[in-house]
């Protein structure tokens, strides 16, 4: 049992993984997310939607306004952030203002998300990285174009001729490669492997942003010297940026084996779903214990490979009214619900013996949601 009874706020772009993590530890959640998914609901005391009527971001007065009323701080077990606050650390430090805040500082995020502060960091710990530059580069081809602050790859683009500079854009070489994951628990001075992730972008899935988060699964299979390169390089940053709690660094193996760190992730990431049935207690208590300075001492259990898939709308979509959601989905969107093309859906999952075995599965089973939905007229 927990020994504060009261509601965890969980603010993320999508609050239902870590609400359902918070349940499975045996806590109550008050979530505060752009979607306010029917599973979401079912998984915490109260959700809400909070974004902003333009874009897929937080509208920071509703956000701020439904925190206080929904869990003002005296009502509040504490304050767990998943994806979407990396780029606006001062709206991160209202919310968590006389809230425990179980996760990083706003100023730690904002220092590892700026490629200024974060580029002669990794430099200092001998981290390698692609080549990132600040002004366009004269030949684009083979350069990408993001954003600081940005997360689960929707602030990627191909750089193209002409790019013009602003505000919090940098240039950074395309390598070519897998493109891989490791999730890891913090307590300030060290670090714990959770497991390494092959991950991959949407694609042709999401034609305006290919970069987007498109799936991943558990228990990828790296190369024993690449995976101590990638464990040595998360030790040494959480040691000088005092990380804590879960996190994650994205990274590619190159043709010759060779990892390059692509950025972190400083907030428990979409692929500590895929683990949390092997932890003791489930991974959102060890996540609030390494918070509070301690590691785990149980071992992570074994298990199947696990994997989710992100379903994006190929056209404009509408959810029907009396869908029934098989089992192997998350993230259900509320009958009726309405999508422009390239926006996301819903999650679907699957486990098996192997990774191709789990990845076909998930590729059958993100063909039938698009079958299901139905197309809205141009």
């Amino acid at each position: 049992m927990w020994p504060d009874s009261r509601p965890f706020l969980i603010v993320s772009v999508s609050g239902r993984s870590l609400a359902a993590m918070a349940q499975r530890s045996g806590a109550r959640a008050v979530a505060l997310d752009l979607f306010a998914d029917e599973d979401t609901a079912e998984r915490c005391d109260t959700v809400r939607r909070v974004s902003s009527d333009r874009a897929l971001r937080f509208h920071g007065p509703r956000l701020l306004a439904a925190a206080a009323e929904l869990a003002p701080p005296h009502a509040s077990a504490g304050l767990v952030i998943g994806s979407g606050l990396e780029g606006r650390p001062r709206l991160l430090g209202r919310l968590a203002a006389g809230r425990r805040l179980f996760g990083n500082a706003p100023q730690t995020i904002a220092r590892l998300k700026e490629p200024a502060t974060l580029l002669p960091l990794l430099d200092s710990l001998d981290i390698r990285y692609p080549a990132v530059r600040f002004e366009a580069p004269l030949a684009p081809r083979g350069w990408l174009v993001k954003q600081a602050g940005g997360a689960g790859g929707a602030h990627v683009r191909e750089a193209r001729g002409g790019s013009k500079p602003r505000s919090g854009r940098y240039f950074q070489r395309f390598v070519r490669g897998r493109t891989l994951s490791v999730l890891f628990l913090a307590n300030g001075r060290d670090a714990r492997i959770i497991g390494f992730n092959e991950q991959w972008p949407a694609g042709a899935a999401c034609p305006a942003l290919p970069f987007s988060y498109g799936g991943a699964l558990s228990d990828a299979c790296v190369p024993a010297i690449a995976q101590a390169q990638v464990e040595a390089w998360v030790r040494r940053l959480c040691g000088r940026a005092a990380l804590v709690g879960l996190n994650g660094i994205d990274f590619v193996l190159d043709e010759g084996d060779v990892p390059w760190f692509l950025e972190v992730n400083p907030r428990p990431t979409a692929t500590a779903e895929l683990y949390d049935a092997r932890a003791e207690g489930g991974l959102f208590r060890w996540h609030v214990e390494a918070c509070d300075g301690v590691l785990p001492g149980d071992a992570l259990g074994t298990g199947a490979v696990r994997g989710h898939k992100v379903v994006y709308a190929l056209a404009a979509a509408e959810v029907p009214l009396r869908l029934h959601w098989p089992a192997w989905v998350t993230d259900r969107p509320q009958p009726g619900a309405r999508f422009a093309a390239g926006a996301p859906v819903c999650t679907v999952h699957a486990d098996g013996s192997d990774a191709r075995q789990v990845e076909r599965q998930l590729d059958a089973r993100s063909k039938m949601i698009i079958r299901s939905i139905l197309p809205l007229a141009a």
